[in-house]
């Protein structure tokens, strides 16, 4: 089940856009995961959906750069300060 989850810096206030994360619960062939745009300092939803995660680029949709998936972890690092302490807020499922 996927679910909506947003980013938030604790030291400098950042905070993403509503991101699906995961597979649809009521089509699980749709999958998106987050990942870092370097060109908007963003992270930014993707959608994964019908693509090879090993064989297929992946752009961000707004500005058509590269983006870079998270490495699994405990905490990840802000886009905009580089602070080490981003949480993740759960915001639903989808």
């Amino acid at each position: 089940m996927g679910e909506y989850s947003v980013f938030e810096c604790r030291k400098c206030g950042y905070k993403s856009k509503q991101i699906r994360w995961g597979v649809g619960q009521d089509d699980p062939r749709f999958r998106f995961l987050p990942a870092h745009c370097g060109q908007c300092s963003e992270i930014v939803e993707v959608d994964l959906t019908g693509h090879d995660v090993l064989i297929d680029t992946f752009t961000h949709s707004e500005c058509g750069t590269s983006v870079l998936f998270f490495q699994k972890g405990r905490s990840y690092a802000c886009p905009k300060c580089n602070a080490p302490d981003v949480r993740i807020l759960q915001k639903g499922y989808w």
